[in-house]
This record gives structure tokens, C-alpha cells and sequence, in this order.
């Protein structure tokens, strides 16, 4: 067992939406109960505790569209001119990019958004993966990445 604590619980409960000295009573993974800390502490003397420190203990955010080869397009430039709406810019821009990506590369371009999410409190997404090239293995190429940020 073990207890989140001395912080600034949002619960999304609706009885209890936020509590200024919360506590989160984990086992196995898993959320068992929430409260203030002296309350689970109390409950749960044997638990290890760690101290939140005043900081926000909050439920992981949830990315629903994510692409994380889109790494490779973050700074670059076309050599065409200026995309004028969304089909160019699929065209000129995303097209073009999924044709060539390998396995290589869908491992690396994974790498940067991973640790931007666990950085930020994301602790889910659903990529929305495409790159005809590397369609076979690719989902477990990026999760390659995850398994070495646990």
C-alpha cells in the first residue's frame, strides 16, 4: 500500500471535488480510496508514505489524438509554397512525411512526445499511427519507447 499525500487532491468526485490536504491510498496500481492525509494515514499505518510536498495530486490526462511521428515535422520547412488549407496541407506536409517513415524512425520520433507527456501529466494516449512503409510492427515499435520510461 501506498499513500500519496500533503497535497492538493483533485478528486473529480462529485461529493468531494478537491480537498486541500488529500491523500490517495494506491494498491497494486490501483486507486483505492481518497481522503485528507491524517484520515489515511490513520486507516493505512503500515503504508509507505509519500509527501506531496503542498504540491497537485490529479488523475492523468488523457491524449485522444496523438501522433507521435509527427516529431519530424516539428520546425520543418517546405519546399513548396505555403500550404492554403488542410488537403494541402496533408499533401505537401503529413503525406509525404508517412510515406518514408521505417521502423527506425517511428521509434525515434516517438522518444520527444513520451517523455513530453509524462512531463506534463498525460498519462494515456490513443496514436493515431500512419506510415504505409511501416504499418507491420509499428504500434510495438512505438511502445518500445514507453516500456524504457517505466
Amino acid at each position: 500500500m501506498l499513500l500519496v499525500g500533503n497535497g492538493r487532491l483533485i478528486t473529480r468526485h462529485g461529493d468531494k471535488p478537491y480537498l486541500k490536504d488529500g491523500c490517495v491510498a494506491v494498491r497494486e496500481s490501483l486507486i483505492v480510496e481518497v481522503g485528507t492525509t491524517s484520515e489515511l494515514k490513520a486507516k493505512y499505518p503500515e503504508a509507505s508514505f509519500l509527501d506531496a510536498e503542498g504540491k497537485l495530486i490529479m488523475p492523468g490526462l488523457i491524449n485522444t489524438h496523438m501522433h507521435l511521428y509527427s516529431t519530424f515535422a516539428r520546425g520543418m520547412a517546405l519546399k513548396d509554397a505555403a500550404p492554403a488549407n488542410f488537403q494541402e496541407i496533408l499533401e505537401r506536409l503529413w503525406w509525404r512525411l508517412d510515406k518514408k517513415l521505417t521502423l527506425e524512425d517511428v521509434y525515434y520520433s516517438a522518444l520527444a512526445p513520451l517523455i513530453d507527456c509524462v512531463k506534463n501529466g498525460t498519462t494515456t494516449i490513443f496514436d493515431h499511427h500512419a506510415s504505409p512503409g511501416a504499418v507491420k510492427d509499428s504500434l510495438f515499435t512505438i511502445a518500445k519507447p514507453r516500456r524504457k520510461l517505466e
